[in-house]
């Protein structure tokens, strides 16, 4: 009987301990702060004397990238992209816009302090997802960035590196 009572009392205070560290609060990312490691101007590879270019600046709380490549020594737009933290959501919200006139929206957010997760969406509705990027920021000075399809197959991998 007193076998049975310790392991009733054991099994309530695992159970009640499991409770309380399930209650911590997680610490908030900055979401703001984190997203500045990607201000600079960043540079990958992209074929035979190709390259594609990210020059990533504060715009107030805002953050605007200007994306191009250089294929055999000419430069050409790739698009524009403005991006907003969202501070209701606690996410990014980014406006994509093309030379051409194209443009797409996404939605992502840190999710670990080197790790941003983000989908392609129509309108700004993540409930109509076309498509799922990553970035993993490997150093200071080194982030790749990873495309995926609907079936979550990789479409896309670049390894930029900070030139500035």
């Amino acid at each position: 009987m007193k076998a049975v009572l310790k392991t009733i009392i054991s099994t309530i205070i695992l159970f009640a301990s499991i409770g309380i560290v399930a209650q911590r609060p997680q610490t908030k990312l900055n979401q703001l702060e984190l997203y500045k490691q990607f201000i600079g101007t960043w540079q990958a590879e992209i074929g035979a004397d190709s390259i594609e270019v990210r020059e990533c600046r504060e715009y107030g709380m805002s953050f605007v990238i200007d994306v191009y490549q250089v294929i055999k020594g000419k430069k050409i737009p790739v698009y524009i992209n403005n991006i907003s933290f969202d501070s209701n959501e606690g996410k990014f919200k980014g406006f994509l816009l093309y030379p051409n006139g194209g443009y797409f929206t996404w939605i992502g957010k840190f999710t670990k302090n080197n790790y941003f997760s983000g989908n392609i969406v129509f309108n700004f509705m993540p409930e109509v997802a076309w498509s799922d990027f990553h970035n993993s920021i490997i150093s200071p000075t080194e982030f790749t960035c990873s495309n995926f399809n609907q079936q979550s197959q990789i479409t896309t991998e670049m390894k930029f590196i900070k030139m500035n």
